[in-house]
C-alpha cells in the first residue's frame, strides 16, 4: 500500500530519525547495503531516510509498523488522525532537540536516547549548569516517551 506509506511513513520518520530507535541490527540474510557500508548495526538517525538507499533499507525497517500505521491499515483510524498524532510526536521531538542543544548536547548524529543519557550523566556529575533547562528537558522527554509508548510502539 504505497500511498499509505507515502502519506504516513515518509511524513513521519520517527522510526528512522533516532526518536523511536537507537540503531538497527541485521536479521539473518539481510542484504541491505547499509550493513556493508556501516557495519553490523546502523545507528539512528538512519543515513538512508529520504534518499535513494531507502528502497534497500534493512529488513527490520521494512517490517516495522507503528501503532499509527497499523490502526490506519485496520480501518480503526483515519490517516488525518494518525498524521495529527505524528505531528504531536514531531513537535515534542523538536522540543527535546531544542533543549538538548541548549544544554550543549547537540551531536545530531546520535539518537535522542544516547544524547539524553549523556546529558543525564553530566547532570549527575554536576556538569550541567542550567537546572531549569534540564528540568524542562526531563519533562519533555517524559512526555515524548509516554506518547511514543502509547501511540507508536506496536
Amino acid at each position: 500500500m504505497p500511498e499509505l506509506t507515502d502519506t504516513l511513513c515518509l511524513q513521519c520518520g520517527l522510526c528512522c530519525n533516532g526518536v523511536l530507535f537507537a540503531d538497527v541490527r541485521p536479521e539473518r540474510g539481510d542484504k541491505s547495503p547499509l550493513f556493508a557500508q556501516y557495519g553490523s548495526r546502523v545507528a539512528q538517525p538512519c543515513p538512508a531516510f529520504n534518499c535513494a538507499v531507502y528502497a534497500e533499507r534493512p529488513s527490520r525497517c521494512r517490517k516495522f509498523e507503528c501503532k499509527q500505521l497499523l490502526a490506519v491499515r485496520a480501518g480503526k483510524k483515519a490517516p488525518e488522525a494518525a498524521l495529527k498524532k505524528i505531528r504531536e510526536a514531531q513537535r515534542l521531538s523538536r522540543e527535546v532537540e531544542k533543549l538538548l542543544t541548549q544544554l550543549g548536547f547537540n551531536e545530531i548524529q546520535l539518537p535522542f536516547s544516547k544524547r539524553f543519557q549523556k546529558c543525564q550523566r553530566a547532570a549527575e556529575q554536576g556538569k550541567v549548569a542550567d537546572l531549569d533547562c534540564l528540568a524542562d528537558l526531563q519533562l519533555a522527554v517524559h512526555k515524548l516517551n509516554y506518547l511514543l509508548a502509547q501511540d507508536f510502539y506496536a
